[in-house]
């Protein structure tokens, strides 16, 4: 093994706040270091400087010193291997000043690197840690009788998580006195009375998710308890979801992601794809294209995938070379964003929305979609949107930045995950057992949430996810919001609503004359839903208004539901994307500016609606579109 690893290895180790690290946080720190060099006599940094990072010295002395008076006093002589400018990830402002005795060779972590692990590692809390160093520096400057300074902690960064209290009141009051003030007009022709009050308070919980009075599953979650106070439908029926296979296996794959991410599986794979790329920016934006096309089915959280991948691709631009608001860094971005976020609907496990769809379908189609014949019926759409996604890539964003040809941080970053491990070994096991399960499935004769379950109690046994981390390793308020939208089509189908629909809209479907066309109308449809909808309600309440009646105007309730999860994912503007949002907020804005943002957006939504015109022939082709 490369005794520089090693080295960087031992530098990472003596670090306090370091050593109870596994070696797959060590690795992802390791992605964000930066090496430097200074000639002897150099100001590193000086005190009250801005403090930005932390400094492990591989090789020569440093000077510290701190300021008495007029004068300065040295502190101490570092000699490599050490560390310097640790208060620098937890303080605002330096505590003194760094001098290269001698030519300096270190590594820089920049302190938001460390403040994102802090906030995922409960072992090394930052209020601890800032205790710690604001006591540290207490006592050096005591010990040389410097006077004590206050100092000024840099504050957890905690990201914004509703909106304004008087923009909350306004949302809850439309949510509110809409259903209000139509409640007492009567329903419409053909439907009942309860058909009505249920819809009603399904458009009332629209409203809430448009304007987020309150946390989306709290939202979820107070539509069956009117539903039960109002009489309009029994508890068994508002909380079915709760008890249907389709969450349990949209649990099971959720615990499965959680697990490659926590046991490093998923770092592992993303590096092994980057691996075998030569250095160029146009192999870089294919592999990940590629790599998050291969690795989706194995994490059925999009926003997961994206998370993970985007401090990767962060430090990759900066490996190579590539300056803030360069066209080659939000080439990288949007390659990262495609290629891990656009590619769910592709895989019966590449999102838990899917699982939902199948909830939904009737027979014989609950029984025929399982992971196999779900992505043969999907592969012309994958295949369109990856061509797509590759041009418009490397039209819109070729890059003439020459790359540095270097790739050490990428081989460190394996180094220091080093050979599989146990807990990867077991993730590697569960994700087998499920995605065989779910291939299999007719042939076992075994409902697939059993499996799912069995493939998450093997990685909860085996302790990948332990007591302490369970109850942040999965979503529960997503989970809480998918089953009772489980739950809501079983009460809209107890009282009529879908037939209603059905009714509503054959003749519309005769006057088009054309299956085909509707395939088209209804990707233009969610499109129109998205500007007033987040992604995640318009998928799922137009599956719930439009799944159940789609036998009925000559299409598979499959492809209408493939339609609008696949018409969901991608936006018009940058606001409408919560990928779009976590990469800029991950990034400090380093990687894709807005007007990037937009143009990613609006030619994804263009290439989406190709995708879906190229799959009707062939899905003509195997039935699932017919002839009124």
């Amino acid at each position: 093994m490369p005794s520089s690893f090693e080295s960087v290895e031992a530098l990472l180790t003596r670090v306090p706040f370091f050593q109870t690290l596994d070696r797959v946080d060590l690795a992802r720190l390791a992605g964000a270091l930066e090496e430097v060099r200074f000639p002897a006599g150099t100001e590193i940094f000086s005190e009250s400087d801005e403090a930005d990072a932390l400094y492990l010295l591989a090789g020569g002395h440093v000077e510290v010193t701190v300021g008495v008076g007029d004068s300065e006093r040295q502190v101490a002589i570092l000699e490599a291997p050490s560390y310097f400018g640790e208060l620098g990830l937890l303080l605002a402002n330096r505590t003194g000043s760094v001098r290269a005795s001698t030519d300096v060779h270190a590594w820089r972590l920049p302190r938001e690197q460390f403040g994102r692990l802090a906030r995922d590692r409960s072992a090394i809390a930052l209020a601890v840690a800032t205790s710690l160093a604001l006591l540290l520096d207490q006592r050096s400057r005591e010990h040389v009788g410097a006077p004590v300074a206050e100092r000024q902690v840099v504050p957890a960064e905690v990201p914004e998580v509703g909106r304004q209290s008087q923009w909350r009141i306004v949302g809850a009051a439309i949510a509110l006195g809409v259903p209000f003030g139509l409640w007492w007009t009567g329903p419409p022709a053909g439907m009942s009375v309860q058909g009505w009050h249920i819809s009603l308070t399904v458009l009332g919980a629209a409203l809430a998710w448009l304007f987020e009075p309150v946390p989306d599953f709290v939202t979820a979650l107070a539509m069956p308890i009117a539903w039960g106070l109002l009489g309009l439908a029994p508890l068994s029926l508002a909380f079915a979801g709760f008890s249907s296979s389709s969450w349990f296996v949209a649990i099971g794959a959720m615990g499965i992601g959680a697990a490659m991410t926590r046991s490093g599986l998923f770092l592992r794979l993303v590096l092994f794809v980057l691996k075998i790329l030569p250095t160029k920016y146009s192999a870089y934006v294919l592999g990940l294209l590629v790599g998050g096309l291969v690795t989706t089915p194995a994490v059925p959280v999009p926003f997961i995938r994206v998370a993970t991948i985007t401090p990767l691709v962060r430090e990759l631009a900066q490996t190579l070379g590539y300056p803030a608001g360069s066209r080659a860094r939000a080439g990288l971005a949007a390659a990262s964003i495609i290629g891990f976020g656009f590619f769910s609907n592709i895989f019966l496990t590449g999102r838990v929305e899917n699982f939902f769809l199948i909830g939904l379908l009737g027979h014989p189609d609950d029984a025929r979609f399982g992971w196999i014949p779900w992505l043969v019926d999907a592969a012309p759409a994958g295949a369109v949107l990856l061509a797509g996604a590759a041009v418009m890539l490397f039209v819109l964003y070729r890059s003439t930045l020459a790359p540095r040809a270097t790739t050490d941080v990428l081989r460190l970053q394996r180094y220091l995950l080093g050979p599989l491990s146990n807990r990867e070994i077991i993730t590697l096991a569960a994700l087998a057992l499920l995605i065989a399960g779910l291939f299999l499935e007719q042939n076992l004769h075994v409902d697939v949430a059993w499996i799912a379950l069995a493939a998450f109690l093997i990685v909860l046994a085996g302790g990948v996810i332990d007591r302490a981390n369970f109850r942040g390793s999965l979503e529960w308020g997503f989970l809480i919001f998918f089953a009772i939208l489980l739950s809501t089509g079983g009460v809209l189908r107890g009282a009529g609503v879908d037939q209603w629909i059905a009714t509503a809209l054959v003749p519309l479907a005769r006057a088009v004359q054309n299956p085909s066309l509707l395939v088209m109308l209804l990707g233009v449809l969610v499109v129109g839903c998205r500007f007033v909808l987040p992604a995640t309600p318009t998928i799922l309440l137009l599956s719930l208004a439009l799944v159940p009646v789609a036998s009925h105007v000559g299409l598979s309730p499959w492809v209408v539901g493939f339609v609008i999860i696949s018409m969901g994912t991608p936006w018009l503007h940058p606001s409408q994307s919560l990928f779009y949002r976590l990469v800029t907020e991950m990034t400090r804005g380093e990687m894709m500016p807005p007007r990037d943002g937009t143009v990613v957006g609006v030619v994804m939504t263009l290439i989406t609606l190709v995708a879906i015109a190229a799959s009707v022939p062939y899905w003509r082709m195997l039935g699932l579109i017919s002839p009124f």
